[in-house]
């Protein structure tokens, strides 16, 4: 089944013990703990509890989602403390589209390579890459998959191949989001700050300025150049 991650901030937990998931303006899923650990060194260690400060790892609970709260649920959730803040996930700045290889080489390279292999491994991939958002197409061969950038996506693109599937993989488009309020359609920005040797920063600027970089401060920092 599913194992979530949670740090404890109050009181202590038990396994065996009857807990819920909660979170502001929503509907408990209750359950209780089949297995508990703490992470040791590099891996990690079943206990019988654990208390504030600890990070753990449990299972017992299905559709475990980041932001949700656990807390205990003994006598109907009496005296349990009440659902933090959900954490916000920053939205997916680009997509692509991944779907079945059609081109006349196809079938050469990978073992996993119909649309119910690629489908069920991009799903898959939602469970624990919390920032990644999978959507159907109007091709049944196509999958819509949107990150946190290139990168994110290259990264699950070349662990998908080592895993033996093989992809068509569409160019990558921004996301842009209506402003709620001006109704203008704005483009998705990262802030950079560099800090570089004096000589290297005119070959930073220029790397910058071909993917249209605005520079908003620059100056000298302990003997180097800071630039954001």
């Amino acid at each position: 089944g599913n194992m979530g991650i949670a740090r404890i901030s109050e009181g202590t937990i038990k396994a065996g013990q009857p807990v819920a998931l909660a979170r502001p303006g929503a509907a408990k899923k209750t359950g209780r703990l089949t297995s508990l650990f703490i992470f040791d060194n590099l891996g990690k260690k079943e206990v019988q509890s654990a208390s504030a400060g600890e990070i753990i790892m449990f299972s017992g609970l299905e559709d475990i989602e980041i932001g949700d709260t656990l807390i205990t649920n003994e006598g109907g959730g009496a005296n349990a403390a009440e659902p933090l803040p959900p954490i916000a996930v920053e939205l997916p700045t680009v997509r692509m589209t991944l779907g079945v290889n059609r081109s006349p080489l196809a079938g050469r390279e990978g073992k996993f390579l119909t649309s119910r292999m690629i489908r069920d491994r991009l799903f898959k991939e939602t469970d624990r890459n919390v920032a990644l958002k999978v959507e159907e197409t109007d091709s049944a061969d196509k999958y819509a998959v949107s990150g946190r950038g290139q990168l994110h996506l290259t990264v699950l693109i070349e662990t998908m191949r080592r895993e033996g599937f093989e992809l068509e993989v569409g160019p990558p488009a921004v996301i842009y989001k209506e402003n709620e309020e001006t109704g203008e359609l704005e483009e998705p920005f990262e802030k950079v700050e560099v800090r570089v040797p004096e000589e290297y920063s005119g070959a930073v600027i220029d790397m910058f300025n071909t993917r249209n970089g605005e520079l908003q401060d620059m100056g000298l920092d302990d003997g180097g150049e800071a630039m954001s």
